[in-house]
């Protein structure tokens, strides 16, 4: 019988050798088949976020999953917020100070896979054999995958529920060229994801 691939493959790569007591930056690289996709952290109307369970050595911790921007997605009505190509889900690694060695990185790791049709929960256990040192970091593709992230914004934003309409005032300077703005709500429940979103300019908001 023929293997019946995953919706989604993922496999977990670090940057680059941990230095002991430092960090070192892991992604968890997944690759949905064609016609398959994946969830961001708020999936919308349907669909799941990724569950990460990891399962490491003494003194060494994980930070929280850091997703890129999704991309849209509307399904029988639903709003979903999804990744229909390649994409990595980056996380820092803090090493304790007295590392050495290679180290066994381990983590159960449960995700939705989809395609318009159908859906189906995939798992599986991601798995790194991480040696701590200082080599030379693998800089140029992670740093491909930063720059997919959100990126923090400097100036502190304002917002205020009025009536049924949830307003957002975003800092961003006249001269800032926006194409298609979108607001990715990460909170799931707050606002209705099928509403339309309107969008004008005061100035440097």
């Amino acid at each position: 019988a023929g293997v019946h691939a995953r919706g989604i493959e993922p496999k977990l790569i670090a940057e680059g050798p941990a230095p002991a007591g430092g960090e070192v930056e892991l992604a968890i690289h997944m690759r949905p088949a064609p016609g398959w996709h994946g969830y961001w952290l708020n999936p919308g109307d349907a669909g799941l976020p990724m569950d990460v369970q990891w399962r490491l050595p003494e003194g060494f911790s994980t930070g929280p999953l850091r997703y890129p921007v999704p991309t849209r997605l509307t399904v029988a009505g639903l709003m979903n917020y999804v990744f229909e190509r390649d994409y990595a889900v980056l996380i820092r690694l803090k090493v304790p100070a007295d590392a050495k060695g290679t180290i066994p990185i381990r983590a159960d790791a449960h995700w939705l896979a989809c395609t318009d049709k159908i859906c189906v929960p995939e798992q599986g256990e991601l798995s790194l054999d991480l040696p701590i040192g200082n080599g030379t970091p693998n800089r140029t593709r992670f740093d491909a995958w930063r720059t997919e992230l959100a990126q923090p914004i400097v100036t502190v934003g304002h917002f205020a529920a009025d009536g049924r309409t949830l307003r957002v005032a975003i800092p961003l300077p006249a001269g800032a060229d926006v194409r298609d703005p979108y607001l990715f709500p990460v909170t799931d429940g707050v606002v209705d994801y099928e509403a339309p979103q309107s969008f004008r300019r005061a100035g440097d908001w």
